[in-house]
C-alpha cells in the first residue's frame, strides 16, 4: 500500500499556467508577424540550434496551438503534483536533451525531398511528460503512481501512434515525438533509480 500523500498546491498550477501562457504568448507574438522565418529545430544546421530552446514554445496555426495547450497542462500539471523534487528537472532536461537529439538526428526528409524540415510545437514536451509520468509509477511501483501511469495509458495511449512515420501525417514531427518518448524514459530510469537509492540509505 502506497503511503504517499498527494498535496496539491496551487504553485503546481501555477507553473503549468505560466508555461501555457509562455507559449500563447509567443504565438501571439508569431500571429503579429514575428517568428516569420523558421526558429525551429533544423538537424545539422548551424541555424537550426536556437530551435534547441525555442521550438516548444512555436507553433503552425490556431489548431495546433490548441491541441497542444489541454495535454501539457495537464501533463505538467501531473509533473508538478506527484515528482515535486524532480519537476524542474524533468522538465528543462527534457526540453534540452530533446531538442539536441532532434537536432542530432538526419533529416530524412530532406534526403526525399531536397527541402530542410523545421520542427515546431510542444508536442515533442508532451510526449516526453507522458513517458515520464508513465513509467516513473512503474519504476518507482508505487500504487498512487501506478495508478497514475495506468491513467496516462488510458488517456494519452493513442500517441502511441505518434512515433511511427507511416501512421502520421507528412507534416507531423514523429522524429520529436519518438524522441520525446524515448528521453522520457530515459530520465524516469535515471532520476527514479536515484531516487529508490537514497531512500535505502
Amino acid at each position: 500500500m502506497s503511503r504517499k500523500i498527494i498535496q496539491i498546491k496551487t504553485t503546481d498550477i501555477y507553473s503549468s499556467l505560466t508555461l501555457v501562457g509562455i507559449v500563447w504568448f509567443v504565438f501571439g507574438l508569431q500571429s503579429l508577424g514575428l517568428f516569420t522565418h523558421c526558429y525551429g529545430v533544423i538537424p545539422w544546421r548551424i541555424e537550426g540550434i536556437k530551435g534547441i530552446f525555442l521550438s516548444p514554445l512555436l507553433h503552425g496555426n490556431l489548431n495546433h496551438i490548441i491541441s497542444n495547450t489541454l495535454p501539457l497542462f495537464i501533463l505538467n500539471t501531473l509533473l508538478f503534483v506527484f515528482y515535486k523534487r524532480q519537476a524542474y528537472t524533468v522538465l528543462i532536461l527534457g526540453w534540452l536533451i530533446s531538442g539536441i537529439l532532434l537536432w542530432l538526428l538526419p533529416d530524412f526528409a530532406y534526403f526525399k525531398t531536397g527541402v530542410y524540415s523545421c520542427h515546431i510545437g510542444a508536442s515533442g514536451l508532451i510526449y516526453m511528460l507522458a513517458s515520464y509520468l508513465f513509467f516513473s509509477g512503474i519504476f518507482l511501483r508505487d500504487l498512487i503512481l501506478v495508478i497514475v501511469s495506468v491513467v496516462i495509458a488510458i488517456i494519452y495511449g493513442s500517441l502511441l501512434y505518434g512515433i511511427f512515420p507511416s501512421l502520421v501525417d507528412s507534416g507531423v514531427s514523429w522524429q520529436g515525438h519518438l524522441i520525446g518518448v524515448i528521453v522520457g524514459l530515459g530520465l524516469s530510469y535515471r532520476l527514479n533509480k536515484k531516487a529508490k537509492r537514497i531512500k535505502r540509505l
